[in-house]
């Protein structure tokens, strides 16, 4: 078992620098079966073998409800690694569907899915979720969030569920999607077909071709986006909306001016 030192100076920094880990801590990865998690459970695991820093690791997978799985094949992977493995079973794929038409099937899958894990969590006694997403996924998110929502925000690498006390890492943000791809052949794993049917037709899959239409007319777009989400920055932005008492006022003000000067003249 093992991994480049590339990956493993990048993963380490990341886990230091947002204080992603501590001893003894229960850590559950959200094992999809795509190639983002499976990669981080071997990367995880090869840390867990190789350093001396002690914490358990285990891995979840959710049965969302729209298909076929490949559950043996999880749980196989899981065995190689001598990871223990929960498969929780749900109904989200209905919820998605019948609020598909209220809200992006993404964020209501999303929302439904992190519950269920933070449900097998607490049942077998974790505290750390550490979640696949990597760099290129932050740098989406920021963009989705500016256009769509018109907020300037992407996720943190490390947050906390505040009803559970569940500590919430990201362990691969410094990595991009590309790199990702690379190290998977270290873990001699392939991922798992995807049965979501809204997969490939998202906003978020919009976005990711955007930036690479971007990318491809100025390669520095990327890195101008990675950049824009660091606290700290420069930023120049419009005064907040002013309430209506605000407004009246200012009518006031600038009215009453404009009556005295009449008045004057």
């Amino acid at each position: 078992m093992k991994l480049p030192k590339f990956y493993l100076r990048r993963i380490w920094r990341t886990i230091m620098e947002f204080e992603m880990l501590e001893k003894g801590d229960k850590v559950v990865v959200g094992l999809s079966g795509g190639k983002d998690s499976l990669f981080l459970l071997y990367a995880l695991k090869v840390i867990q073998t190789n350093s001396k820093f002690p914490f358990e690791l285990a891995a979840a997978t959710i049965d969302l409800g729209f298909g076929e799985i490949n559950e043996p094949y999880l749980r196989e992977y899981c065995e190689r690694l001598s990871v223990p493995f929960y498969l929780e079973k749900t109904d989200i794929a209905a919820i998605v569907e019948e609020k598909a038409e209220e809200k992006s099937p993404c964020s209501t899958c999303s929302f439904y899915r992190r519950g269920a894990l933070v449900k097998v969590m607490q049942r077998e006694g974790k505290n750390v979720l550490a979640l696949a997403h990597h760099q290129d996924d932050a740098v989406e998110t920021f963009l989705m969030s500016l256009l769509y929502s018109g907020q300037i925000k992407t996720f943190l690498p490390t947050t906390y569920l505040d009803k559970s006390g569940i500590r919430v890492i990201r362990p691969l943000v410094y990595l991009t999607e590309a790199e990702v791809k690379g190290g998977l052949k270290y873990a001699e794993a392939k991922p798992v077909k995807n049965p979501c049917p809204y997969s490939g037709n998202t906003q978020r899959e919009y976005v990711k071709n955007l930036l690479k239409t971007l990318i491809r007319d100025n390669p520095n777009v990327y890195t101008h986006l990675l950049s824009a989400m660091r606290e700290g920055k420069h930023i120049e932005l419009w005064p907040k909306v002013k309430s209506r008492q605000e407004m009246h006022e200012l009518y006031l003000r600038y009215m009453g001016a404009v009556d005295r000067d009449d008045y004057n003249s």
